[in-house]
């Protein structure tokens, strides 16, 4: 049995990977604002603290001692320091869930230009240790953070890396798809077009993209907690698929066809479907894989996951 520490754990795929470690037998202690209602009862401990503090997460972890910690809400800088500081002599281990847009050429605005990267980014063509952050960006700003996710996560990776003193890894995770909690939406956006007959937007011929199912990355964030395998690691499913392999499926459990436009230049449409995309944009899996771990394929899970959208569209 693991003492792990999640930070977070109260969203979307966040409560899969505490409800796997309580079924794995681990102990866990979650960490949070206090604000959101989580299920677990009486199978986890509680503590709270905002992760951008590390005074109140030093308080909440007290003399405890973790085996591993995964962070859920590591989005900036700030938040990245106060977990390198807090858990010095508490942690064996710390991950944190980062995300494909660490390698997306666009989001290179405020600290330094894209290296660029290939049209399957691998883990080393970003480095933590080398990128760097800046303090002095305007993070507390929710505009400012939310138009800058992709930064923000490069920045949270480098904070942690140039100032942690213990085993880290960063599981960047592609587009994480789930017919159960998906407060993005984007599931929802596609089903309820196709059910409705609406019209949709995407960009011409448009590009494969990588996805990961939202029980496939908490199974690989455990997976990751709990074993030796450090540094920056991709997360999703080896076969990237295109915005008509994601909409088939949803089509054929509808019984209806997607009405999609496709346009020269799509940017900024309010219609632009999610998953589509101007290019071929996703990432290498061979370092999971090489390391012991297999992603599922998303062509196995994409038609399950699309009978249960829409059925519970349909309710």
């Amino acid at each position: 049995m693991a003492e792990v520490c999640v930070i977070g754990g109260t969203r979307f795929f966040g409560k899969l990977v505490v409800s796997r470690l309580i079924e794995e037998g681990h102990r866990v202690t979650l960490i949070t604002r206090g604000r959101t209602p989580d299920p677990f009862g009486d199978a986890v401990l509680r503590r709270t603290a905002d992760a951008d503090s590390a005074g109140e997460l030093g308080r909440a972890i007290g003399t405890a001692s973790f085996d591993a910690v995964v962070h859920q809400v590591c989005y900036r800088p700030v938040t990245a320091l106060a977990a390198a500081k807090a858990f010095t002599g508490h942690a064996g281990k710390l991950v944190v869930t980062s995300t494909m847009e660490v390698y997306n050429s666009d989001t290179f605005r405020h600290h330094r230009a894209s290296p660029g990267f290939s049209t399957w980014a691998k883990e080393g063509e970003l480095d933590p240790l080398a990128y760097g952050y800046d303090l002095g960006l305007p993070w507390d700003d929710p505009e400012f953070a939310g138009a800058n996710y992709g930064e923000g996560k490069r920045q949270a990776e480098s904070a942690l890396a140039q100032s942690a003193g213990f085993p880290l890894a960063f599981a960047r995770a592609a587009h994480v798809l789930s017919d159960r909690d998906e407060f993005t939406g984007r599931v929802e956006f596609l089903v309820e077009r196709v059910l409705a007959g609406g019209r949709m937007t995407s960009f011409r011929d448009p590009g494969r993209t990588s996805l990961v199912h939202a029980d496939d990355l908490a199974r690989f964030l455990v997976w990751l907690a709990l074993n030796d395998v450090t540094g920056p690691v991709n997360a999703c499913s080896p076969d990237p698929v295109t915005l008509y392999e994601v909409l088939a499926p949803i089509e054929g459990a509808a019984g209806l066809a997607a009405v999609v436009e496709e346009l020269d230049a799509a940017w900024g449409d309010p219609d632009l479907a999610p998953f589509s995309c101007p290019a071929d944009y996703g990432m290498s899996v061979d370092l999971a894989a090489a390391r012991g771990f297999a992603f599922t394929p998303a062509r196995e899970w994409l038609r399950d996951m699309a009978v249960r959208a829409v059925a519970e569209a349909r309710r």
